[in-house]
C-alpha cells in the first residue's frame, strides 16, 4: 500500500495528492451506509457532535471514527494509513475526523483557509496531514473542493475569523492576502468518483463553493497528527470533539 518515491514527490511538490479508485465498491457501500447513522444521531447518545447551516441540515459529524464502526474501520485501512505513516514517518494518532455535509442546493461554502492556519492556535506544529474520502460524486456544480497546488510551500499565513457567511465560525485568509498568493492557473477542483482519496497537507490553502447541484456531496475526512506533536497547554483549549484529548496510535 505504500507509494513510490514518484508518488511521495509528487505529495512534497503539489501538497496533495489525489488516488483514484482507493477504496473498492465494497467500501464505498459501506461508508454510505454509515452515513444516515452519522447524520441522524443525537449527540447526546451516541457520543459524535454535529454542526447545522442556518437552515438546520447537518454541515459536519465529528467522531465518526470513534463511535462508528465501519468508521473506526476506515482510519486503519492500510490503503490510507501506510501513505500517511510514510509521509509523517512517525506513529500517528487521530487529531479529529468528520463527516463534511454539502446537502443539494443547501451546502453552503467553506472559505479560502489553510487547516494549520487554526490549529496552530490548539499549540501543535505543522506536522499533520489529511485524507479525505470521497463518498458521493464531486463535482464543480455541487461544490467539490479546490486546491491551490503548491501553496503548502508558502507556510502559514495569518487568518481571520468569519463569523457571517455560514452558521459556524470558519478561520479563513483575507480577501486582499488572497489576492497576493492565489492565481487563477493554480485552482484545482478535485472532481472524483466515489472511492476516490484525496491526501493533503496542513498547510495547503484550500475551500470549497456553495452546493448549487441536486447531488449531495459527502465527504470523510481523517486528520492524522505525529504522536511526537501532541497539543502543548493552551489559553481555552477547544473541546475534545475538534482537538483530541485522547492520543491512541493508529495500527
Amino acid at each position: 500500500m505504500k507509494w513510490n518515491d514518484s508518488g511521495i514527490a509528487e505529495f512534497r511538490e503539489n501538497g496533495y495528492r489525489l488516488i483514484r479508485g482507493l477504496l473498492d465498491e465494497t467500501e464505498v457501500e459501506g461508508l454510505r451506509a454509515g452515513v444516515p447513522d452519522l447524520l441522524q444521531g443525537k449527540d447526546e447518545e451516541d457520543g459524535m457532535h454535529r454542526e447545522r447551516e442556518k437552515g438546520g441540515a447537518v454541515r459536519q459529524v465529528f467522531l465518526g471514527h470513534r463511535h462508528h464502526p465501519t468508521y473506526k474501520a476506515l482510519i486503519r485501512n492500510p490503503k490510507i494509513l501506510e501513505p500517511v505513516q510514510q509521509l509523517i514517518n512517525n506513529d500517528t494518532y487521530i487529531f479529529h475526523s468528520k463527516l463534511n455535509v454539502k446537502e443539494a442546493f443547501e451546502g453552503t461554502v467553506w472559505l479560502w483557509h489553510q487547516d494549520y492556519g487554526y490549529w496552530m492556535w490548539d499549540g501543535i506544529g505543522p506536522n499533520l496531514m489529511s485524507a479525505m474520502v470521497i463518498i458521493d460524486k464531486a463535482t464543480p456544480n455541487n461544490g467539490c473542493v479546490m486546491v491551490v497546488a503548491g501553496s503548502h510551500k508558502r507556510g502559514r499565513i495569518e487568518h481571520e475569523a468569519d463569523t457571517v457567511t455560514t452558521s459556524y465560525k470558519q478561520w479563513c485568509i483575507p480577501p486582499d492576502d488572497l489576492k497576493a498568493v492565489i492565481r487563477e492557473e493554480d485552482i484545482i477542483h478535485i472532481t472524483g468518483e466515489p472511492g476516490d482519496v484525496l491526501f493533503f497537507d496542513c498547510n495547503l490553502i484550500h475551500g470549497s463553493g456553495h452546493n448549487m447541484s441536486p447531488l449531495p456531496r459527502n465527504t470523510f475526512i481523517a486528520v492524522y497528527n505525529n504522536i511526537d506533536n501532541k497539543p502543548k497547554p493552551v489559553e481555552n483549549p477547544r473541546p475534545d470533539w475538534v482537538v483530541a484529548h485522547r492520543f491512541d496510535v493508529v495500527k
